[in-house]
Parts: structure tokens; C-alpha cells; sequence
């Protein structure tokens, strides 16, 4: 990646999922790769151009995985965007993969996206869940006001995540007790299996 060679990032990272599989590639390669790719571009080591590559490649990695998943029309649905001014999409792109992979459907809309979408959308899907990438900038103040009218929004048995580097903080501003904090992918999927539990139980 950082000598700007797409063809063999992407082919190390096919390489990867054929030795090891989707969800371990996933989990393993895939999320430290952005992680790091995002620590060398706060720090100053990478370039915007390095950054953007990185998505692409993941992007692309990532849309061809999800054309592998069966249909699975009676599954749980999770809504899956930025929002609005959070403009960088890898974080969700992730967040889409691992709920198929355990399960879910997973409607990604993009980034950038006001709460009302957000929603309109979700209540459309008749999804279980939202579930939003908070990246960069980690201070925009519009941010918590943007979450906390989605979750007005949202019908109230519709889960709201949040996850990514600047979700903490964001969380920590926020006035609103049920939106929930996601640490890493392996947390989202833990909410995911407790949402679907709680969802045959009811």
C-alpha cells in the first residue's frame, strides 16, 4: 500500500482469503489493515492518497465477498451509513461484511447521510438495527445532535450502534442512554447475537 501498487494488495489480500477464509481474513487482515492505514494517516506517515487506496482495495475486496452470501430473506436486518460529515466509509464497509457473516442482511447506504435518511431508511427495511461509523473528524460538533435526533427517529425497538476511532468521544457527548458503543468487530458481533436472541425470545 505504500508504494501504491493496487494489483498486488489486492491479490495479497484474495491470496489471504483463500488460505484462511472470509470471516477469518475479515477479522484478522482486513480490520488491523484499515486500523493501521488509519494511524499512519492521523500521524502524518501516510498520504490521503494512501488512505484512499486503501479503501478502494477494501471496497472492492469487500463487494465482491458480499456477493457470496446466500439469501437470507427471513434474517434480521442491519442498516449501515456514516453520518452526516463522517465521510470516511471503510469502518461501515467492515461493519456491512461481518453482519452478513454472521447471519444478517445488511443494507450499506454510504456515508455522509443526514439522521432523517438514516432512518426513513431503517423503518422502510423494517431493519433491527442501525449501525453508523464515527472516523474522522473525531470533534464535529454537529455530530451528537445528528445522533441523538436519529435515535428519536428511530422506532424504539430498533438498535443504534456506533462504533470507529471517534465513537467514544461522540458516545460520551451524547444525552441519550440507549445508543450503544461498539469497541471492535468482534463486539458488533456479539450485539448482533444478542439482538437476534432477544428477537426469538420476543
Amino acid at each position: 500500500m505504500k508504494r501504491i501498487e493496487q494489483p498486488l494488495l489486492t491479490e495479497l489480500l484474495e491470496n489471504a482469503r483463500i488460505r484462511y477464509g472470509h470471516r477469518v481474513t475479515l477479522l484478522r487482515v482486513v480490520a488491523p489493515f484499515v486500523h493501521e492505514v488509519g494511524e499512519g494517516w492521523r500521524k502524518g506517515e501516510l498520504r490521503v492518497a494512501h488512505e484512499h487506496l486503501a479503501t478502494a482495495v477494501v471496497r472492492d475486496f469487500l463487494s465482491l465477498g458480499a456477493r457470496s452470501y446466500p439469501k437470507r430473506l427471513n434474517a434480521p436486518e442491519l442498516i449501515v451509513s456514516t453520518p452526516a460529515g463522517q465521510t470516511h466509509e471503510v469502518g461501515a464497509l467492515l461493519v456491512a461484511a461481518a453482519a452478513r457473516d454472521v447471519g444478517w442482511r445488511a443494507t450499506y447506504l454510504g456515508p455522509s447521510l443526514p439522521a432523517e435518511e438514516i432512518a426513513a431508511c431503517a423503518k422502510q427495511r423494517q431493519a433491527q438495527a442501525v449501525a453508523l461509523s464515527l472516523v474522522y473528524p473525531n470533534d464535529d460538533p454537529d455530530v451528537p445532535g445528528e445522533l441523538s435526533r436519529l435515535r428519536k427517529l428511530l422506532p424504539q425497538n430498533v438498535a443504534l450502534l456506533i462504533g470507529g476511532r471517534a465513537a467514544y468521544g461522540y458516545h460520551q457527548a451524547l444525552r441519550v442512554p440507549d445508543v450503544r458503543l461498539i469497541t471492535d468487530l468482534g463486539a458488533l458481533e456479539s450485539a448482533l447475537e444478542e439482538l437476534t436472541a432477544a428477537k426469538t425470545k420476543s
